[in-house]
């Protein structure tokens, strides 16, 4: 396969601004299709990027034969149930983070996606961008050497700020959007349900980047609350050998405040992470070796954008055949985790 054939499903905000037009400006796609249930919206759509399908649901577009690979950018609920429609259908599916509200939606998935042979893929674009993938290169290199010793604590911080960054402003319409029943986990109070959904579509994202750069986690050690209620919370992580936590909260600021910070015995590196939306901006990253040899590195990565990496990562796999860095088999453990954390944090 040249050039994959690819149908949207939703075409929001982030639909539009984050993904559609790096899929139309790709040279590996043609983007033949979009299901948006807002009429109004979907037409305006499609006539602005000429669209040439456009279906008013996704049981509509997985019936064209046509369509190899599909875009679902849609309410966190929704990713599951229109994930395995597509997948069934024999489409390779994007779908955005968070992969699932409930770690059972999200194992149905992946063992779709395994069933009927297809890639699933999750959009963690973080693990894209180029200053992380630079970061990620000298945290394995420095646990292989052994150069400043063994990893000894982690900590990711994330509070928040402006994310948007001025992008631009996505085609909207004053149609009601479609109602959607929840699916989050059968066993979590429903006074939570709030809170557990705020949680999982926000700091996902650093739990998956945890994984990702020091390991599995094995288990959560403790979770602190700043206030009932509100996202404020500390986990503490049990990685095996070390220990790590994650700060969460929110803050308001014209930047954005989320890093992380890997300790090993003679030193540390720093990850600097920027704001989702900054488009080509990549990560900062900074080393500093102490023992014998105390200096500090800040090795800079190439201009570009996670999102952009992460979309043509998708269709290099389609057409390659390789398993997605961020496959739905992977991304499923970070349901497991945060379903750890609010049973650790209820006592069960």
């Amino acid at each position: 396969m040249d050039k994959v054939k690819v149908g949207f499903v939703g075409c929001g905000m982030m639909g539009q601004l984050a993904h559609l037009t790096n899929f139309l400006e790709s040279e590996r796609c043609e983007v033949v299709a979009l299901a948006e249930k807002r009429e109004k919206l979907g037409r305006k759509v499609a006539e602005k990027y000429g669209i040439p399908n456009l279906y008013g649901s996704h049981e509509e577009l997985c019936a064209n034969d046509e369509i190899d690979a599909v875009v679902e950018i849609t309410e966190d609920d929704l990713h599951a149930p229109i994930a395995i429609d597509l997948m069934n259908a024999g489409k390779h599916v994007f779908t955005e983070k968070p992969m699932a509200t409930s770690l059972a939606d999200a194992e149905k998935m992946a063992e779709t996606a395994q069933e009927k042979n297809v890639k699933l893929m999750v959009g963690y674009m973080k693990r894209y961008d180029p200053g992380v993938e630079k970061a990620k290169e000298i945290v394995d290199d420095l646990i292989r050497s052994g150069e400043i010793g063994a990893i000894t604590f982690v900590r990711s911080h994330c509070f928040g700020g402006d994310w948007v960054c001025n992008i631009g402003r996505p085609i909207s319409t004053d149609e009601p959007a479609p109602e959607i029943k929840s699916r989050l986990p059968d066993w979590l109070p429903a006074e939570l349900g709030r809170e557990f959904k705020g949680y999982n579509n926000v700091y996902c994202h650093n739990i998956n980047l945890l994984r990702f750069l020091v390991g599995e986690i094995k288990g959560i050690s403790s979770v602190q609350l700043s206030k009932p209620g509100r996202y404020g919370k500390v986990v503490v992580f049990d990685f095996g050998p070390f220990l790590g936590t994650l700060e969460t909260g929110g803050v308001s600021a014209n930047f954005w405040d989320e890093e992380m910070k890997i300790y090993f015995e003679d030193g540390w590196i720093e990850i600097f992470t920027p704001p989702p939306l900054l488009r080509n901006v990549p990560a900062k990253v900074k080393v500093y070796k102490a023992g014998k040899i105390q200096e500090v590195i800040t090795p800079y990565a190439e201009w570009d954008w996670s999102f952009r990496r992460a979309d043509e990562h998708f269709l290099e796999c389609i057409i390659e055949d390789k398993e997605p860095r961020s496959s739905g088999k992977d991304s499923m453990e970070d349901l497991r985790v945060m379903e750890s954390i609010f049973k650790k944090r209820l006592g069960i």
